[in-house]
């Protein structure tokens, strides 16, 4: 996606060894951040370097999205606060699933 930036918000150029896009090691990108948000990422000559913009170099590294634990037991809570025979067994799942929402819910807002 080509970094055509018209903010004033602060920008931010890195430029890792490499990147990794979830699916495949990239040598030669860069990543541009404007703000908190990711505004482009490429390669380093699409993505150029707008005017302003703070550049970090990172040579030896990669860039690679944040990891999220897949393993999570989104229809149970704590056990302390109520035992998993009780959640499991008496619970109405109604009730389970309205918890699972929420539970998914601050698993997406994490990132």
């Amino acid at each position: 996606m080509p970094a055509q930036v018209a903010s004033t918000d602060s920008l931010l150029l890195l430029r890792p060894a490499r990147v990794f896009d979830g699916m495949e090691i990239h040598e030669g990108w860069a990543v541009l951040v404007r703000g908190e948000k990711i505004a482009a990422a490429g390669p380093a000559a699409q993505v150029g370097s707008p005017a302003g913009a703070r550049v970090l170099d990172l040579p030896g590294t990669t860039v690679m999205p944040g990891l999220i634990d897949a393993h999570s037991h989104i229809l149970l809570h704590p056990y302390n606060e109520t035992p998993w025979n009780d959640q499991v067994l008496h619970e109405p799942l109604a009730l389970r699933v309205a918890r699972a929402t929420n539970h998914l819910r601050a698993t997406l807002d994490a990132g």
